[in-house]
């Protein structure tokens, strides 16, 4: 552990006994806003869930899932 404290200088702090950094001026990136929101079409979502079932089909069909 850092027992003895931390030196810090220009946006870092330092244990002087091990010498690990920490970085300390810095942010997270975000954007201005939040992300939009992206909603498929039930056309897509009907896609999807056919395809789904198709696999756990096939893989009941095979014996690769237990029943």
């Amino acid at each position: 552990m850092h027992h003895s404290g931390w030196r810090e200088s220009a946006g870092e702090a330092q244990c002087p006994n091990c010498g690990t950094r920490r970085f300390t001026d810095y942010g997270a990136l975000r954007p201005p806003e939040l992300p939009q929101t992206i909603t498929p079409s039930d056309y897509s979502r009907d896609k999807a869930d056919r395809a789904a079932a198709r696999q756990v089909w096939w893989r009941i069909r095979l014996r690769l899932l237990p029943v």
